[in-house]
């Protein structure tokens, strides 16, 4: 245990989660720059073809890499908050004993399956940096660059993953505050 401020004992566990947490919500303002500039870079586009005739060669391929890293790295703030996409029609006949112990059975197999997919992407990812891959596009941009945000995202969710499912943070799945009165 630390002592905080007040001479109050925290749990050991507090300034990792609020570490995590922090940057996962960085991650989340990126994700929301990177759908703006994507956005922005698509009209660009359409007036250089369309008005201007004068086609660019790097926009779609551009917005497409920013759209994949919005994907990935606000996953982990979008679980944290409670905003992923859920079917609980079922869910909400069950029991909250029931309910408690599918939430941890499904969030377990998404641990392990985010954990897989961010080793397996920083393996890509790695391979891709130390070999020089570049897309096959006119443009030509190297491929470790968009190949980071998939694992880097898997990463962050998969630590989002672990700490709701050990209790630790603000929100629970669901996105309501957790009570310590359970």
């Amino acid at each position: 245990m630390e002592m905080d401020g007040r001479g109050a004992s925290k749990p050991l566990w507090e300034r990792p989660v609020r570490i995590i947490e922090g940057f996962n919500r960085i991650l989340y303002w990126v994700s929301a720059v990177g759908i703006l500039v994507s956005s922005l870079i698509l009209t660009y586009e359409v007036l250089m073809r369309y008005v201007f005739k004068i086609p660019t060669i790097w926009e779609i391929e551009s917005a497409i890499y920013l759209g994949v890293m919005a994907t990935f790295l606000g996953s982990a703030y979008g679980l944290k908050d409670g905003a992923h996409i859920s079917i609980d029609i079922v869910v909400r006949a069950l029991s909250p004993g029931a309910r408690r112990r599918l939430e941890a059975a499904t969030s377990l197999m998404a641990l392990v399956f985010t954990g897989l997919v961010a080793y397996q992407g920083w393996c890509l990812f790695l391979e891709a940096l130390s070999k020089g891959w570049r897309s096959e596009s006119l443009w030509g941009p190297p491929l470790a660059v968009p190949y980071f945000f998939l694992p880097l995202g898997m990463t962050m969710l998969s630590l989002q993953l672990l700490i709701q499912i050990l209790g630790l943070g603000g929100r629970n799945p669901g996105g309501q505050r957790q009570s310590h009165k359970d």
